[in-house]
């Protein structure tokens, strides 16, 4: 569950990385995230780009709990779970090339991640967003 929360925070700088960077920085993607949040990170990096907004600031990992923790696999291990976390974005915005904030009215600062994280190749990585929910963490 450690290791699993550690690469969730690392999934998060990842993304935070990307977006900052306006898209392009893409590298620590894959090494935090496969299957469907690799692809939705990929092209949400894409869209930065097309339209030239790049943010400022940084999301912050407020709390991560564990929801459930799949069976072992025939080897023992456990290669799956689903943590929740609180991820604050209050300090964080996209902006377009101007500077002007993009983002939509009404975009709650604080949300609850439900995520599936799957031990990939020995590393812990995020693979499924199952919910993200407005919250107050």
């Amino acid at each position: 569950m450690a290791a699993a929360s550690v690469a969730y925070r690392g999934f998060v700088a990842a993304t935070d990385a990307m977006y900052r960077s306006g898209g392009r920085n893409v590298t620590a993607l894959s090494r935090y995230a496969s299957g469907v949040m690799l692809k939705a990170e990929l092209v949400e990096a894409e869209r930065f780009r097309g339209y030239k907004w790049h943010s400022v600031g940084s999301l912050q990992v407020m709390w991560i709990k564990p929801l459930s923790i799949g069976k072992p696999n025939a080897s023992g291990q456990i290669d799956n779970l689903i943590l929740s976390a609180c991820v604050d974005s209050s300090k964080a915005g996209a902006v377009d090339s101007k500077g002007k904030s993009v983002r939509l009215p009404g975009t709650p600062n604080q949300t609850v991640d439900e995520m599936r994280m799957r031990h990939v190749q020995g590393t812990w990585k995020a693979d499924f967003a199952q919910s993200r929910k407005p919250a107050t963490c």
